[in-house]
């Protein structure tokens, strides 16, 4: 029993480096969309703004909140982000950032909405994952100078993007074949000796690969919606 628990997080580690392709998007069915990747509403002044999209802001906040938790999560793992590759880590945030606004401003388009009842059950989620619940998740709001408000608009953005990319899945009849598997699980057998059995490891594999399809669906429309846009990175 062990021994399979031990086995799955290597196959899953396998299988991120063979599909990571900077296709970032995928990171939304798995759950781990933090609140650091949203722009907040242009309460600030210019100053406060990375770059501006389609006339809304990319708040550096937000921006320097975010890199600070990919830093720590680098150091984590043993490395320190210096020179070239510290600045482009900042630069891929930045790109992420402001491609996130644009499909939330292509999800209002489309009369995409987040509703109040959607929102407040994603903030009760949220806040039940802190110790100490909403007392503690307040403060931590507090201390990066983050209000309820704040999070409301970040959980009704993050509600609109995950609603665009249902919406393309369903719209583009994503599809993953028994030789797209194999060929992927293979690959992954052939650099660890570690990977379960086929029939056990064919789900994992199967999502990785519908992830994989639908960023690459996403960075597409991104693409499309990059072209129209007007974006503005300050200097």
């Amino acid at each position: 029993m062990k021994t399979d628990i031990l086995k799955k997080p290597i196959l899953l580690a396998i299988l991120a480096l063979l599909l990571l392709g900077g296709v970032g998007y995928a990171a939304f069915a798995f759950d781990i969309i933090d609140l650091s990747r949203f722009s907040l509403v242009n309460r600030f002044s210019s100053q406060e703004f990375m770059a501006q999209v389609n006339g809304e802001g990319v708040q550096t906040a937000l921006f320097d909140l975010r890199f600070a938790q990919i830093e720590d999560s680098y150091k984590a793992q043993g490395t320190i982000l210096e020179g070239e590759n510290r600045e482009t880590v900042k630069q891929q945030i930045l790109q992420d950032m402001i491609n996130e606004i644009l499909l939330v401003q292509y999800g209002k388009e489309q009369g995409i909405v987040a509703g109040e009842e959607a929102i407040d059950n994603e903030y009760q989620r949220i806040v039940s994952q802190f110790p100490g619940e909403e007392k503690e998740f307040r403060q931590n709001l507090a201390a990066k100078d983050i209000t309820l408000e704040d999070i409301r608009r970040t959980i009704s953005q993050d509600l609109i993007i995950q609603q665009v990319i249902e919406q393309q899945t369903a719209q583009n009849n994503i599809e993953v074949s028994e030789q797209e598997i194999q060929q992927t699980y293979d690959e992954a057998k052939a650099q660890s000796a570690e990977v379960p059995p086929f029939e056990e490891a064919k789900p994992q594999i199967e999502n990785f690969l519908r992830q994989q399809k639908i960023g690459q669906i996403i960075n597409t429309l991104v693409a499309q919606l990059r072209e129209k846009a007007n974006i503005v990175i300050s200097s």
